[in-house]
């Protein structure tokens, strides 16, 4: 088992920064899991923590008050769309 931590953050201008685990085809923030643990608030951050099998795919979703998007999986794949990351998820149930 590993632990996944999500610093998670929006900013109201658009830009927004959590960790997912990818589930069914679908990468699910982590802060939506039934079983997620609440750390707490720091700075403008939530954190949050969840337990997930070794082989489990995570990834850092990352985008910008100017709409830059960034996605950065545990596999080693990146993406540079949030929508890309999901198309590519979609493949994998």
């Amino acid at each position: 088992m590993k632990t996944v931590r999500s610093e998670e953050r929006s900013t109201g201008m658009g830009a927004t920064h959590y960790a997912a685990v990818l589930i069914d085809g679908e990468f699910v923030c982590v802060s939506r899991l039934s079983d997620v643990r609440y750390k707490g608030h720091d700075h403008g951050w939530e954190i949050y923590e969840v337990a997930v099998s070794d082989d489990t795919i995570t990834a850092q979703f990352d985008r910008s008050n100017r709409g830059n998007e960034n996605v950065t999986a545990s596999n080693g794949m990146s993406w540079r769309s949030f929508e890309a990351a999901q198309r590519w998820a979609a493949k994998q149930s």
